[in-house]
């Protein structure tokens, strides 16, 4: 049986009508925007001197287990800045090219006319002497505990020629000697 069209209008009106109060309205898209900075913890360094002279030394003074004419320089560490509470531990790192000699590293520049000799770097506040543990280039020396940022320090070295092992310092050749040593500071 057919409805009159003006009943089939009504019907069709009422379904859509109903369709529309049973279908809740659908969201497309809903946008959420975040936001942050990253940082990274930094220190800055200085050193108390940017050039250390050293002075002349006598090729015969280089004997094994020698020492010569060691002079302080400090690195300043200051304006620390970070995160408290975190997982790492703040850090300079001891770079530069040398050579072993004698158990203990040289640092000196390739460039340097002198052979056989380098750069001993000792970390202390007091007159070492050749036996005193060397920096080695690659050595870590930690500022503070894990989670800490450091406040103002002073990390005292002292840097003296030497020639190592024995067989270096039987053939130390006359010349300049140069070195760079690169201090950089790390979170690790």
């Amino acid at each position: 049986m057919l409805l009159p069209t003006r009943c089939r209008n009504t019907v069709a009106l009422l379904i859509v009508l109903m369709t529309g109060c049973i279908v809740p309205n659908i969201a497309l898209a809903v946008i959420l925007n975040f936001g942050a900075t990253i940082v990274q913890g930094t220190c800055s360094l200085s050193l108390d001197k940017s050039i250390l002279p050293l002075g002349n030394v006598f090729q015969p003074d280089l004997k094994k287990g020698l020492l010569l004419n060691a002079q302080p320089v400090k690195l300043l560490i200051s304006k620390c800045s970070g995160i408290e509470g975190l997982t790492q531990q703040a850090t300079v790192t001891v770079k530069g090219s040398g050579m072993t000699s004698g158990g203990k590293w040289l640092f000196r520049s390739n460039g340097s006319a002198a052979s056989g000799a380098g750069i001993m770097l000792i970390q202390q506040d007091t007159q070492p002497s050749a036996s005193d543990t060397a920096v080695k280039s690659g050595d870590i020396f930690p500022l503070t505990a894990k989670g800490v940022i450091p406040g103002d320090t002073v990390l005292p070295f002292y840097a003296g020629v030497s020639c190592g092992g024995p067989a270096e310092c039987a053939n130390v050749g006359t010349g300049e000697l140069t070195a760079h040593i690169v201090f950089s500071f790390a979170f690790r």
